[in-house]
């Protein structure tokens, strides 16, 4: 599924102009992804013991595990959780036929990759990941079917999209984002992640990252 953010073109110098697009495709391994879901979930206790870093901007508090998303990367649990390398494999691919569609070079990348758990009555506040010179792409992707959407927002351009089961969305890391309240009685847990570009000087990121694409 793509989705499309562009502006009307300007009528004047100063008009905005922007031409983005969003994907969402569907990694369809169900056993796996409960795999991986439960196994982020034992792994929450002791994420929370890592140093707060901050909320992104989600609103979320001190004991959520989104406030420590620089401190740690999930793709490092690969050996513990093997089925967290074919999830990379998929993301991979998805990232690969995303730069196909809107007919963009391949870029040497690295991946920072943390989890997200809401509970009962919690949600993210819009927020976009980085709105700098050297932004690139962002994604997320959830482990179950809830009944949320993530709310996605650039300029006048709005995109509700379902929160679906191995649903993974891919948007430029500009575009703003936030869900709806979650009011489901298991946790909502989803994967969220930054790529950046290996030739910026990413030398003050606190983030841990990990080689996506050589």
């Amino acid at each position: 599924m793509i989705y499309k953010f562009k502006s009307e073109h300007p009528m004047t110098p100063y008009a905005p102009s922007y031409d983005y697009i969003i994907t969402q495709s569907v990694w369809d391994e169900s056993d796996k992804i409960d795999t991986i879901r439960n196994f982020l979930l034992s792994k929450e206790k002791d994420i929370l013991k890592l140093d707060f870093n901050s909320d992104g901007g989600t609103g979320l508090d001190n004991s959520s595990i989104t406030t420590r998303h620089s401190n740690y990367n999930v793709f490092d649990y690969g050996k513990e959780e093997p089925e967290l390398n074919d999830l990379l494999e998929f993301m991979k691919k998805s990232w690969w036929d995303y730069i196909k569609q809107d007919d963009t070079q391949d870029f040497a990348l690295q991946i920072n990759a943390w989890f997200n758990v809401l509970r009962k009555g919690q949600k993210m506040n819009y927020h976009n990941h980085n709105s700098s010179c050297g932004a690139y792409l962002s994604g997320n992707m959830h482990l179950d079917d809830y009944h949320t959407k993530t709310n996605y927002s650039y300029m006048n351009v709005h995109c509700p999209i379902d929160n679906v089961k191995g649903g993974l969305v891919l948007f430029p890391s500009v575009i703003s984002h936030g869900t709806d309240v979650y009011n489901g009685e298991e946790p909502r847990v989803s994967i969220a992640f930054d790529l950046e570009c290996t030739f910026l000087d990413c030398s003050e990121s606190t983030a841990q990252t990990r080689t996506f694409i050589e």
